[in-house]
């Protein structure tokens, strides 16, 4: 579970990173595609296609997705989860009118979204809202998801 100080610290990097200008003449372009990445990655999850899903994902062992049992590095680990979670109750409903993308660099960028999440933990299903940070990567073959961290903490402000 992340603390407060995980919280504060998080948030202070992703604050101070997003003052790395990036080119004004691609600003926008890139943060249209980045969202347009988030909103498909969420699509594709919330069908559980893990086909689709997997496509979106960068192919490296610095890919990242924070779980409730701690975090899960690699694309195939990742994927293996995602797998585990598409096999039950799943569902992430983001809110896009709250939805910021903060390019870090050319190169990085970060989505931030209050989420509502529906999943099954244990063979129990919950619901659970969150501040999901997914951070993106720009490769050749264009922006991938390269890490999904989720932060409870900061929901009482959702």
């Amino acid at each position: 579970m992340l603390t407060r100080l995980t919280f504060v610290a998080l948030v202070a990097l992703v604050l101070a990173s997003a003052s790395v200008p990036a080119r004004a003449d691609t600003a926008t372009y890139d943060q249209q595609n980045v969202r347009a990445l988030f909103t498909q990655f969420i699509g594709l999850q919330n069908q559980h296609n893990l086909a689709g899903v997997q496509k979106l994902l960068w192919n490296d062992p610095n890919l990242v997705w924070l779980t409730i049992s701690g975090p899960v590095f690699g694309y195939d680990a990742v994927s293996a989860h995602l797998q585990k979670l598409f096999s039950g109750v799943w569902s992430a409903t983001p809110d896009y009118t709250n939805t910021h993308v903060t390019l870090r660099s050319a190169t990085t960028a970060d989505v931030i979204a209050p989420m509502n999440i529906t999943a099954t933990v244990s063979g129990t299903p919950y619901s659970a809202k969150a501040i999901v940070v997914t951070t993106c990567t720009k490769t050749k073959d264009g922006w991938k998801v390269a890490g999904v961290i989720p932060v409870s903490a900061a929901v009482k402000n959702y």
